[in-house]
C-alpha cells in the first residue's frame, strides 16, 4: 500500500526548488535562496535536489513553525506556544542554524 503524502499549504510554492518531508509525512516546498540567506545548515545552491525528497525527523507541526522563519515576512512571535511545541522548534532551529528564530525561541523559553 502507498503512502498518502500532502504538502503543507503554507508552503507549496510550484516553483520552490527543495522538498521536504516532515516524520508524518507532510511535505514542504521550500525555495533554496531563503534557505541559504537565513540558515547555516541546509546545503548550497552548488547541491541540485530539485525533484528529491528530504526526510527530515521532526514533525509537521514544528516545520511549519520552523520554516516561517526562513522566510522575507512578519516571523511568528511564539508568545501562544507551550512547552511541548516550544521545545522541538528550539531544538530545530539549533539543529538547522535557523539564525532568524534563535532569540526568539531563547527568550520564549526563559518565560515557559
Amino acid at each position: 500500500m502507498l503512502a498518502v503524502v500532502s504538502t503543507h499549504p503554507d508552503f507549496n510554492a510550484p516553483d520552490a526548488d527543495v522538498t521536504f518531508q516532515s516524520s508524518d509525512g507532510i511535505q514542504f516546498h521550500i525555495h533554496r535562496k531563503h534557505l541559504e540567506s537565513h540558515t547555516g545548515a541546509f546545503p548550497g545552491s552548488e547541491f541540485d535536489t530539485r525533484g528529491e525528497v528530504t526526510h527530515l525527523t521532526e514533525h509537521s507541526k514544528t516545520l511549519a513553525i520552523l520554516f516561517q522563519f526562513v522566510y522575507p515576512r512578519r516571523h511568528p512571535t511564539l508568545q501562544d506556544a507551550d512547552f511541548a511545541t516550544l521545545m522541538p522548534v528550539a531544538e530545530a532551529v539549533e539543529k538547522y542554524q535557523v539564525f532568524s528564530a534563535m532569540n526568539t525561541c531563547e527568550a520564549r523559553l526563559r518565560w515557559v
